[in-house]
């Protein structure tokens, strides 16, 4: 049901919308359209002329052929898939500061932005005659709690849906778009994410900054085809780096800000890694001891607690220099003497606000504190047999249920071995019946 508004149709030929660009936007409904006595729920007026909704939707009615559609201000329903369903060279549709709850949108649509629009749900109808064409889908700043049915969307490239209200993503459901290359899911509320058995192939950039993680996805080498993978402003704690092996072709790993510690329990190759993003931290002790980074570039470790990197020099990169960014830490003077010399340290400090420089780089101190580096060392070690902990807890829950269906099946041979016996019986005292008969 059409809610009772008035919109005004025109053809934008500024600057501000391009040509073949057609935009309804109903704050510039004028006065005498929006005090029409007419009985026309919504009145569209395009080059003097006038149609309702329901007749625009009718394939007699021509307009002009134009590639983008734009809804603005917007506020109830909007008939999109009939009304677009003849306009076969319609490629984008936006609609923002809308209220339009539910969208549906033709299967002819290449590219959908639906943002500040209030949306609830996109829906997707299984289609066995027609694919969906859609290749780009933006819907940011709506009120989505979960994905809508986008496995029908098999020509998907890019898909946004930040900042709306998604507690868990489950990855299972991409699993039939493999020409999807970048995901965002930035911005909700997401406390889990779950990777399974997938094989996205084209999948370069993942987004999952500004949500309710507390530990890295498992199964995370599964996308093989990763090149940027962002986490900052989650709940991280630890980092288990191990979870990163598989990850052939990662550049970009981001986790700023975040609560961190960072370790790992198997050695971890990371062959393409050339940026890693660790401001902001809260990092006391950070080990790169058994993670190899051979064209590591640049190290972002500004504003933590580091007195120095443990096993910074074994083999930690092996390009032709690395810049290190590391302003606002206590930086240890004897580690600094000891620093590569093709490790460039950038330096953006306030030099005023330092009393001693080693290298052209502010420190503190000279001792290596040797008991707060084996209590860091402590932490990182908890942290890592909470993990196996809960691994081997897991396992044990999967024991338990398959002991419990081996019970189950036991209790059910063994009741159809009864049945199977008194039917023996049965068929022995028949036949004992029949022979005195004869």
């Amino acid at each position: 049901m059409i809610s009772p508004i008035v919109v005004f149709l025109a053809l934008l030929l500024s600057t501000e919308v391009a040509p073949n660009t057609i935009q309804i936007d109903c704050d510039a409904v004028t006065t005498d359209l929006r005090n029409s006595t007419s009985d026309d729920l919504c009145v569209i007026v395009l080059n003097q002329q006038k149609w309702n909704i329901s007749s625009l939707a009718q394939s007699s009615v021509m307009l002009p052929k134009f590639d983008k559609f734009n809804l603005v201000g917007v506020n109830g329903s909007f008939p999109s898939v009939h009304f677009f369903s003849t306009k076969t060279r319609l490629e984008k549709l936006l609609i923002y500061d809308s209220v339009m709850h539910e969208v549906q949108f033709p299967t002819i649509l290449e590219s959908l932005l639906i943002t500040r629009s209030h949306t609830r749900q996109l829906i997707i109808e299984n289609t066995d005659k027609h694919q969906y064409a859609l290749h780009t889908l933006v819907l940011v700043d709506n009120e989505l709690s979960k994905l809508p049915r986008i496995d029908q969307l098999i020509h998907l490239k890019s898909f946004s849906i930040a900042n709306n209200l998604l507690e868990k993503v489950n990855l299972t459901e991409f699993g039939k778009l493999y020409e999807l290359e970048s995901l965002d899911v930035s911005s909700n509320r997401i406390r889990e994410i779950v990777i399974g058995t997938i094989n996205l192939l084209s999948l370069h950039k993942l987004d999952l900054s500004q949500n309710m993680l507390k530990s890295l996805p498992q199964n995370l080498g599964q996308l093989g085809s990763l090149e940027t993978l962002v986490l900052h402003h989650n709940k991280l704690e630890y980092i288990e780096m191990s979870h990163l092996n598989g990850l052939t072709k990662l550049k970009i790993l981001d986790l700023r800000f975040n609560n961190l510690l960072i370790g790992s329990l198997v050695p971890v190759l990371l062959p393409a890694l050339e940026i890693v993003r660790l401001e902001s931290c809260r990092l006391q002790q950070l080990d790169l001891h058994s993670i190899e980074t051979p064209k590591l570039k640049k190290l972002h470790i500004e504003d933590n607690k580091l007195e120095y990197v443990e096993a910074f020099f074994e083999g930690v990169y092996q390009g032709a220099g690395l810049e290190l960014y590391g302003d606002r830490n206590p930086w240890n003077c004897n580690w600094l003497q000891d620093k590569h010399p093709r490790v460039k340290f950038v330096v953006q400090q306030d030099r005023q606000t330092c009393r001693r420089f080693v290298k052209n780089v502010c420190c503190a101190g000279s001792d290596y504190a040797t008991e707060r580096k084996a209590d860091r060392r402590l932490q990182v070690v908890q942290e890592q047999n909470r993990m196996i902990y809960k691994v081997l807890e897991e396992q044990q829950d999967k024991l338990r249920i398959k002991g419990g269906n081996c019970e189950m099946m036991g209790n059910r041979l063994s009741k159809i071995e009864s049945t199977l016996g008194e039917i023996m019986s049965l068929v022995k005292m028949m036949a004992i019946k029949i022979d005195s008969i004869k």
